[in-house]
């Protein structure tokens, strides 16, 4: 995987211009990137704020890769309070906790 010479090319225009923060690039908008002179990276200043945004990291962005999402697995000995669960649960309705603590 190579470098996209245009985003990195992007990115030296807004270092140049004092953009050189990821907080910095969020605040950009269309009235800024216009007074700026950085209409001809308008595609990839969005692009980037949107890598930004999305916790995706500015490197794998510039390298147009992409982190794989992580699986969202439950615990095999999670609590289940369904009715009729493996659990032992063989009634229905709605279970509160009670807290020895005190009252609310």
């Amino acid at each position: 995987m190579a470098i996209d010479r245009t985003k990195l090319k992007t990115m030296d225009k807004l270092k140049d211009k004092g953009f050189d923060t990821a907080n910095k690039i969020k605040t950009l908008d269309g009235r800024l990137i216009l007074k700026n002179g950085l209409t001809g990276e308008m595609a990839n200043i969005f692009d980037l704020q949107d890598a930004i945004k999305a916790n995706h990291s500015e490197l794998a962005w510039l390298m147009d890769g992409e982190d794989p999402k992580p699986e969202r697995k439950e615990a095999a000995d999670a609590d289940d309070d369904r009715a009729g669960s493996s659990a032992g649960n063989t009634r229905t309705g709605v279970y509160t906790e009670t807290y020895a603590a005190g009252s609310y």
